[in-house]
């Protein structure tokens, strides 16, 4: 299994792991074209924005994925997490958030957000298992799959 920066031709891969993952959910759905756009150039998007984007894979086949954008000069934001079912709950979702969390700690950023799906219950477990607090913040998408999300956030410690 390899952890790589994302490149604009995973993007069939991406979106087709993520609409595997939306499987086991009632009604949820990924519209590229109106609600994820920038799906289809991830690392061009990522980049500009200055964020990273990286997946894992193995055998060629992307099995997860995460992004982070900078919202601010204190807040930094992770984005499409995605783990497939077959490779959860082997620590890929919590290195990934690691490796979010120093790089965020080493550029001064004070505080790590998120947003997620209010059914992605296994999703907010972890979440807090790494100290991560739901804030009172919720939002509506009016998407295709009408979502409402829950906002995590979390405090950095600077590293030296």
């Amino acid at each position: 299994m390899k952890l790589r920066l994302a490149r604009n031709k995973d993007a069939s891969q991406i979106i087709s792991l993520i609409k595997k993952c939306y499987l086991d959910y009632p009604n949820c759905y990924l519209d590229v074209k109106n609600d994820s756009p920038e799906l289809m150039t991830v690392f061009s998007y990522f980049k500009e924005k200055n964020g990273k984007f990286w997946v894992y894979e193995t055998n060629n086949k992307v099995i997860g994925c995460m992004g982070y954008l900078p919202l601010s000069q204190k807040y930094i934001e992770i984005h499409k997490l995605y783990i497939d079912k077959k490779y959860r709950n082997k620590g890929l979702a919590k290195k990934l958030i690691l490796k979010v969390e120093s790089i965020a700690a080493k550029k001064n950023f004070k505080y790590i957000s998120l947003w997620t799906d209010t059914r992605f219950k296994e999703a907010h477990e972890m979440y807090r298992k790494l100290n991560y607090k739901k804030s009172k913040k919720t939002r509506k998408l009016y998407d295709i799959s009408n979502t409402s999300e829950f906002n995590f956030k979390k405090k950095l410690i600077k590293y030296s």
